[in-house]
């Protein structure tokens, strides 16, 4: 697998450091990321739209996404090279990226669990629930 490369995304700031995910609603291409801190209740709603997929794993079954996506270096990523979308690019009968080929990789690390998702648009980040 090749190396990740991954940015902080300008909606990272208004995260918490200890985010937790506490629940995912998804709706056809839409999905709702529902956080909060580990040390305050302040909910936070992490909202992806125009989405092609997700998937969420445990932080232990992503180590190929640390030291890049780990928490020193913010919460919420975008993936542009060696992520899930890359292994989409290389997985014989996946369709994903000669179907998508603007589609983009977010991540979304939490605490113990983390969702990659891959959507046409950024996404966005505001206080509250779905």
């Amino acid at each position: 697998m090749t190396k990740i490369t991954a940015r902080s995304i300008a909606a990272d700031l208004l995260l918490p450091k200890d985010l937790e995910i506490v629940r995912i609603e998804y709706a056809p291409k839409r999905l709702m990321v529902n956080t909060q801190s580990l040390h305050d209740s302040t909910p936070m709603l992490v909202e992806f739209s125009d989405i092609i997929g997700f998937r969420v794993l445990d932080e232990r079954d992503l180590m190929e996404f640390w030291p890049e996506c780990s928490s020193a270096n913010g919460r919420l990523f975008e993936i542009s090279a060696g992520g899930w979308l890359a292994e989409e690019l290389l997985r014989p009968g996946s369709l994903v990226g000669p179907m998508n080929i603007q589609a983009k990789e977010y991540f979304l690390a939490g605490t113990d669990d983390c969702v990659s998702v891959l959507c046409y648009a950024e996404p966005s980040v505001r206080e509250g629930t779905v």
